[in-house]
């Protein structure tokens, strides 16, 4: 159906370097070719490929499948209590939708802005770091947290500062529980996640330099943004959200039709196997019962991610045929890939 070798891994959820990932659409389709990765969706943050890429993409010869895709920072529903904010992947979308186009410029002017917040906050840390430095970093499109990592990591000076933190933490650590297993599991998860867990995000050690979207819409109103531009709604990586929007908050979006589908295969490390078969048991029940799809991947942003991805064959296995469900249940155009309707 799809033209895509059957036996060949997907994920419907990948970045570049038009938001946070640390890739080009040639470098993903290249790794992709030599990982055995038969279809990628362009899934970044809150933006769209330029007319120029989606040219570069109809005109590619790679034997890898290609989707045009969005992943949108949303809000909470309007009508619901539990403040969370779920990330919706689109895709098959229009690059080209005003409305859409319109999200990711907006989108975009916030991240500027949410970028140089943190990087004032992380001068005062006493890191060497310029807005400057992060947009090189980037490539001169959107920014993200890994291209503010990427730009503290290139000066060794920075480097030093991230040690002395690290070591801060750990001695605070040894008087507090919590503090003490959330050191422990960035020491396992290896020095990519240093910045991460000491400075970079929402829940981290220091706080104050993490900041938030500035720029979000609705749940209801994502999802409209991603149906009128002819793709389909997919509610990303629930373990990040699982403990504000719980089984029964997915059911109620499921069954209201508020969303098309949901991740079933994502954020996978093997110290959490045990509980992401489980998560996935929940949302394959909800999907059969409420005749919904399913979709997902490795929500790579670098070459390690992909690769990685490849290499533990029971994982992604998992995603083999996603995309070819997708297309069966005819509620996506097919115009925005390299996809078709005819076989191999």
């Amino acid at each position: 159906m799809s033209g895509c070798d059957k036996n060949m891994y997907q994920t419907l959820h990948c970045h570049t370097t038009a938001s946070d990932g640390l890739l080009t659409y040639n470098q993903v389709l290249k790794i992709c070719n030599t990982n055995n990765i038969g279809v990628v969706a362009f899934t970044d943050h809150d933006s769209l490929p330029s007319a120029k890429v989606v040219k570069y993409l109809k005109n590619s010869k790679s034997s890898v499948k290609w989707v045009i895709g969005i992943e949108i920072s949303s809000g909470k529903p309007n009508d619901f209590e539990t403040n969370f904010s779920p990330h919706i992947v689109g895709l098959f979308v229009d690059p080209f939708n005003k409305n859409l186009m319109n999200h990711s410029r907006l989108a975009k002017k916030a991240r500027i802005e949410r970028m140089t917040r943190m990087v004032k906050s992380l001068k005062k840390l006493g890191f060497n770091i310029t807005e400057k430095d992060c947009l090189k970093a980037s490539g001169g499109e959107t920014v993200g947290r890994p291209h503010i990592v990427k730009a503290i990591i290139s000066k060794d000076e920075n480097i030093v500062v991230i040690e002395k933190l690290k070591e801060k933490m750990e001695e605070d650590s040894k008087i507090n529980e919590k503090l003490k297993e959330k050191y422990e599991y960035m020491m396992s998860a290896g020095k990519d996640s240093y910045p991460y867990t000491l400075f970079l995000s929402d829940d981290s050690y220091i706080r104050g330099v993490y900041v938030d979207y500035l720029y979000k819409v609705d749940l209801d109103g994502c999802v409209k943004l991603i149906r009128d531009a002819g793709g389909v709604s997919i509610f990303a990586h629930w373990f990040t959200e699982i403990k504000k929007c719980d089984r029964g908050c997915m059911e109620k979006l499921l069954k209201e039709d508020r969303i098309d589908g949901v991740e079933t295969v994502y954020g996978f490390f093997d110290d959490m196997r045990e509980e992401f078969i489980k998560q996935r048991k929940i949302l394959q029940d909800l999907v059969g019962k409420y005749h919904k799809l399913e979709s997902g991947g490795v929500d790579a942003h670098t070459k390690k991610h992909l690769v990685d991805f490849a290499k533990n064959k029971w994982y992604a296995g998992l995603t083999v045929g996603m995309v070819e469900k997708i297309i069966k249940s005819g509620k996506v155009d097919l115009s925005w890939s390299s996809l078709s309707n005819t076989n191999p």
